[in-house]
């Protein structure tokens, strides 16, 4: 079992190399395509105010626009280049609000897509949440979710995974495996298993723990009882103190009535991660 197929979301910020070079390697290890794709947005700055700007300006503010992608999608194709991988790119002019649904049209057609954490200090801190939201909602594909301060690099590699025995879970999981192949170290992170009796087995945790060790994976069941802490509160408390430098979880979202659509956990744990996530809805 292996990646074949990867995408990852170019764009204009800081934090974007970041992003492609942790595609590229895991496209370089499993020997898998890597497509780039950046969204020049169209200006919507007439329609939103109700007025009429002339044409000379949004076309100057689109050129504009279009120079930041292509250079940025430039440093993308020369990254891949040098690192030797089969890579293809794409570069769609479209409105924010139609942003999402076509990344989301991308990602569907690939094993794992790359992109930003949300940066709230960015300036672009709501639409990358919004593109986030859609990619990993409407897809059905699992996100590989990237730092805007980067990754860590660390000498040992570790994984944790936060498991509820939920479904969600079990499909991130499932989406994950050759990626916690490739840890020295997996925990199975069971938070106050109690609350949920009835999606664990006699003891929470250990039933797909057999199952990835099947899969070769070194794996360790922590149970962490704290009724009092909140469960994203203890999953990145653990983050942190085992050292890991991924997370794997399930994404959990709102009602789609509400104007969020990411669910409790899952909000805190984007806007707070500080090491790569991957998530699966």
């Amino acid at each position: 079992m292996g990646y074949k197929d990867l995408l990852v979301h170019v764009d204009t910020c800081d934090s974007c190399s970041e992003r492609v070079n942790a595609a590229i390697a895991l496209a370089k290890k499993h020997d898998a395509h890597l497509k780039g794709v950046a969204l020049a947005l169209k200006s919507s700055i007439s329609t939103y105010l109700g007025i009429d700007i002339p044409t000379s300006l949004t076309e100057q503010q689109q050129k504009i626009v279009r120079e930041a992608t292509e250079a940025a999608m430039e440093a993308f194709e020369k990254a891949a280049k040098e690192a030797g991988i089969s890579y293809d790119s794409e570069i769609i002019e479209c409105g924010a609000a139609k942003a999402p649904g076509i990344l989301s049209f991308h990602a569907r057609h690939v094993d794992m897509t790359f992109i930003g954490q949300p940066d709230p200090d960015g300036g672009r801190g709501s639409f990358q949440e919004t593109l986030l939201e859609g990619v990993l909602f409407a897809s059905g594909r699992p996100v590989y979710i990237v730092p805007y301060v980067g990754r860590p690099h660390m000498e040992h590699r570790k994984a944790v995974v936060a498991w509820d025995g939920g479904r969600k879970a079990v499909r991130a999981v499932n989406d994950a495996i050759p990626l916690l192949q490739a840890r020295e170290e997996v925990f199975i992170v069971v938070v106050n298993p109690d609350k949920r009796k009835d999606v664990h087995g006699p003891k929470p945790g250990h039933d797909i723990a057999r199952h990835l060790e099947r899969h070769g994976v070194n794996v360790t069941v922590v149970p962490l009882i704290m009724p009092e802490a909140a469960a994203d509160t203890v999953i990145l408390n653990y983050l942190t103190d085992s050292g890991s430098d991924l997370l794997v979880m399930g994404a959990y979202s709102h009602s789609r009535l509400r104007e969020k659509a990411f669910g409790g956990v899952t909000n805190t744990i984007i806007h707070h991660m500080t090491t790569p996530v991957v998530m699966s809805e």
